[in-house]
């Protein structure tokens, strides 16, 4: 998405070139691509010059929007330390740093949109 919104608003990029930019497999960007147009946040031009343009300006769109698109969530049971039960009241040995950077991470998701990184 960051490479579609650096690119510009009406220039549409081809799977195979967003595969080499990001350095992706383009089997597995295909079907990235294919949830964010499905959630809105791409849209797919076909026929010769099409590919994938921001289905907003890049201003309007969060990043924690892309993120649910593709199914990642911040939850309060994923263990960074790699434990299955991590909680207050079984925190692993790195729970309450983990717990902060999970809430200053949520929080960048919330309110930084693909234009606030652009520069």
């Amino acid at each position: 998405m960051t490479v579609i919104a650096m690119e510009g608003a009406d220039t549409p990029l081809g799977a195979g070139l967003l595969s080499r930019r990001t350095r992706i497999p383009v089997h597995y960007l295909s079907k990235v691509l294919r949830r964010l147009v499905t959630k809105k946040l791409l849209q797919a031009r076909r026929g010769v010059g099409g590919g994938f343009v921001l289905a907003r300006p890049a201003g309007k769109i969060r990043f924690i929007e892309i993120l649910r698109a593709v199914g990642f969530e911040l939850d309060e049971t994923h263990c960074v330390f790699g434990w299955r039960r991590c909680n207050s009241q079984q925190p692993c040995p790195l729970h309450p740093s983990w717990k902060r950077v999970k809430r200053a991470f949520q929080t960048w998701t919330e309110q930084t949109t693909l234009a606030g990184v652009r520069s």
